[in-house]
């Protein structure tokens, strides 16, 4: 017997199991504002305010524990541009095999809806993503059926851009390690130090977001600046001062740049590469694309990967965390 706890709106059904008797007080945002929403003569939507904290009683949040006398480790996953449903496949997964899972949508909540999310700029993404990701820590922590001193992240592409930044934020003592599989190259950048284990995970095949008339491998990529934005309530990093209102016309540093500075630091980083894989390893099989801006530009989108190495990768995952307990 399981314990599902599935946020619906206002509605909430929490399922228990044989060994619980109690749940712990939601914490619901309550009178929260979404920002205004403003559609730029580019053709991208962008927020007039401060994107929202992370609300656990929103319809978009899935909590799950699996019965067990031990609390379970919990795994956050933190979605890229598609929302939720980045995760979803990834999620499952790590349920199935014992472990608590929390995923969330950070741009609904703020107005974002699903025909919307692909007219939205990555650092905008990332700030919704930012603040969602915070507040989940936070409400994780509370939690008394999981085991608080086991948490680990799970990024993807602009999530994966935030949670390295949560890694310059939190320590051993609440975060375990940090798995970033293919993070952004725009946005709000990378951190200059982290305090807890990080792996970096890429797709050999993956240019994602490059322009599709010159594509480039994500991990060798330097966006320009003009596309990055500093967030205050973030560490400070690559972005500070390569960003929007700076160093436009310059461009800012490659992930495996910012790689081998945490190692010279002696960081405990790693970097994983997979053969027959692309943008988003779990989200379905390879597959080679384009796809278009708001604006009218083309870039690279292959995403998935070949069966076999998702089973890899997955053994990869699952062997790390419990060499990391």
């Amino acid at each position: 017997m399981q314990k599902t706890l599935i946020v619906i709106g206002v509605l909430i059904s929490i399922f228990f199991s044989e060994n619980l008797t109690a749940a712990e007080p939601l914490e619901c945002l309550k009178d929260a504002k979404a920002p205004e929403i403003i559609k730029n003569e580019r053709g991208f939507y962008i927020l007039n305010g401060k994107p929202l904290n992370f609300d656990p009683c929103h319809s978009s949040v899935r909590f799950k524990v699996p019965s067990s006398n031990a609390k379970p480790p919990l795994l956050i996953f933190v979605h890229g541009s598609g929302g939720f449903n980045d995760n979803m496949r990834a999620f499952n997964l790590f349920y199935e095999n014992g472990f608590s899972v929390l995923g969330y949508d950070a741009f609904e909540p703020n107005g974002i809806l699903q025909n919307m999310k692909s007219s939205v700029t990555n650092s905008q993404r990332q700030e919704m993503i930012f603040a969602a990701t915070v507040g989940a820590m936070e409400w994780a922590l509370k939690q008394k059926d999981i085991d608080t001193k086991r948490i680990y992240l799970y990024g993807i592409s602009n999530g994966a851009t935030v949670v390295v930044n949560l890694a310059a934020m939190y320590d051993k003592n609440k975060i375990k390690a940090i798995f970033s599989e293919a993070p952004a190259h725009a946005g709000m950048g990378m951190p200059d130090d982290i305090k807890v284990p990080l792996v970096l995970i890429f797709g050999k095949e993956d240019t994602y977001g490059t322009p599709a008339n010159n594509p480039g491998l994500r991990w060798l990529h330097n966006g320009p600046c003009r596309f990055n934005v500093y967030i205050p309530e973030a560490p400070k990093g690559n972005s500070y001062n390569c960003n929007i209102n700076s160093s436009t016309n310059l461009n800012g540093e490659s992930h495996l740049a910012w790689y081998e500075k945490q190692k010279n630091k002696k960081k405990d980083v790693q970097i994983w590469f997979y053969d027959e894989a692309a943008h988003g390893i779990f989200n379905g099989e390879l597959r080679q694309q384009t796809r278009s801006t708001p604006d009218g530009g083309r870039f690279n989108a292959p995403e998935g990967a070949k069966s076999e190495v998702k089973v890899k990768y997955l053994n990869d995952l699952l062997t790390y965390i419990n060499n990391n307990k």
